[in-house]
This record gives structure tokens, sequence and C-alpha cells, in this order.
């Protein structure tokens, strides 16, 4: 169906993620604080953690002394509280043991916090020593993720499903190779194809004996979200296999319409203002629907 450019989603994810671009040694301390911030809410949010990355955080110590802290974060995963505070040194000259000092000073007045220094400038070797020997995670800014590489992961997250995904509650198959989602065209015009179930996908990959390189995956409601735009683009409709405990559900040739509206009212609610109009490709606008 989408498979009009060779592993064109994919291929464009791929792209993202090795870039490894460096931000502007122009950037002042505060661009650079936002950088570091963006960089790690993102990762956090890819991570599943509803977490909010704050700047120029306060904490108290154990003596009562509030300390500032460059970016902060903290997160409670099964009964377990993490806590990160980040020094963001944004300076050209590399950083000295003595700078690593001062930072694990602060962070000592806090009994369960984890310490991560990012340098735009880098590290003498002994302040890195000093670092990793002190349980504090020294990073140059190069081994921080880019923006176009955190574009592709969040295109990679929230596009292509893995195998466990789970559909809430559609599945379909989707093209490795391309992270193409499968449809049909007819007469009718192009229609991307949904299933109410992994069983039911699977026996119609099976009986149609589609190409190894298409998967079953399950279509949370992200991946609905990012599937719907998809098929928009592509100037397509939706299908869905008739319900399990229907007649003709091993029926493999029978599909019937769903409204776009529909999809997304109640299986997509969430994304619904994003999706109020439709986006179709300018070369595509007039053909099928």
């Amino acid at each position: 169906m989408y498979k009009t450019t060779p592993r064109s989603m994919l291929g464009l994810i791929e792209t993202l993620e090795q870039q490894r671009e460096k931000p502007s040694s122009t950037l002042n301390w505060q661009d650079f604080e936002d950088h570091v911030q963006y960089v790690y809410q993102t990762l956090l949010s890819l991570g599943g953690h509803n977490v909010v990355v704050a700047k120029n955080a306060c904490l108290m110590g154990r003596e009562g002394a509030e300390y500032q802290i460059d970016v902060y974060y903290e997160f409670e995963v099964a009964g377990i509280r993490h806590r990160v505070a980040i020094e963001c040194k944004s300076t050209k000259r590399r950083i000295e043991r003595n700078d690593v000092l001062a930072f694990k000073a602060k962070i000592d007045e806090f009994s369960d916090v984890i310490g991560v220094i990012v340098s735009a400038g880098g590290f003498q070797s002994g302040a890195k020593d000093f670092a990793e020997r002190n349980r504090i995670s020294a990073l140059g800014i190069e081994e921080i993720p880019s923006i176009g590489q955190l574009l592709g992961m969040r295109l990679r997250h929230n596009t292509i499903p893995t195998e466990l995904s789970v559909g809430t509650p559609f599945w379909t198959l989707f093209d490795l190779e391309t992270g193409a989602p499968y449809g049909i065209t007819h007469e009718k015009g192009t229609h991307a194809l949904l299933f109410w179930s992994k069983n039911q996908a699977t026996k119609y990959l099976a009986r149609n004996r589609v190409s190894a390189n298409w998967q079953v995956r399950g279509l949370e409601t992200r991946h609905l979200f990012s599937y719907i735009l998809v098929t928009d683009a592509m100037n397509g409709g939706f299908a869905t296999a008739p319900p399990p405990n229907h007649a003709l559900a091993d029926d493999s040739n029978m599909f019937s319409d769903m409204p776009r509206q529909v999809l997304i009212d109640e299986y997509c609610e969430q994304f619904k203002e994003q999706l109020r109009d439709r986006l179709v490709m300018p070369g595509l606008i007039s053909e099928g629907k």
C-alpha cells in the first residue's frame, strides 16, 4: 500500500537517529540549560514516565539550606523514588576536578540524589575519573542525543509498533522494511485495514500469504494517531474486519468501511484536536476520495 519510497518511514527515522550534530558553541548558559532540559524531558517521556523536568530547581539540604540545581527531575517506579540533579557547564574550557568536587559537595547534601554533569567543553581526565569514582555521570554535550536524534526516537516510539505493543483495540500489519501500514487498493480507493484482535490479523496474514516482511502489530493509542495521519497523507480511508463474534469473522475478504471521524471519536479521542483536519499530500488531493 504505502511503499512509494523505499524504506520510507524507517528510512527517515534512521536518518534522524544517526544525526550527531553538536549544539552551536555560541549557546549561552540559558540556552544550554534549555537544551539539556529538553533532552531529558523527551527521553523520560519516551520511557513512559509522566514527570516534569525542572530548570533552576531549588532543593533543601540536610541542614535546611537551599541549593540551586540547573536541571532536576524525580519519579517513582515500583515504590522506589529516583531523583536526578544535572549540572550544566556551558563554558568552552574543559571541566576540572575542582568543578566536580564542588558539585559533589552540593549533591552530598541530599542522601538519595544522583548527580550528572553535562559539559560543552569536555572534561580533563582527572575530573572524569574523579566523577566516576564518586558515582557522578560526566557527559560531554556530544554524548547526549541531538535534536534530530530525539525527533527520530519520538517518531519511532509513536509511529512504529513493536512486538510488545498491544492493540487498544486494533491490530494491523506493518512492513518491517519500510515502517508502512498494510492496506488494499480497489475501485473505491485505498483503505488501511484494521483487525479486532491479534489472532484475527495473524489468520489474515497466513491466509493471504503476505510476504515475510509484513508482521502483525498492535496499535496503541499513540500508534493509531500516527496511523491515521499516515493514511490521511496517502488520501486513504479505513476498513475493519468483522468483529470476532460475527458470522463472517473468518472471511478474509470481508471488510467494512470505518468512517474516519468515528475512528477518532471512539478510539483516538485524546488526539481529536490534532486530527481535526485531514492533511493529504498535495499530489494526491485529486485522487481517491
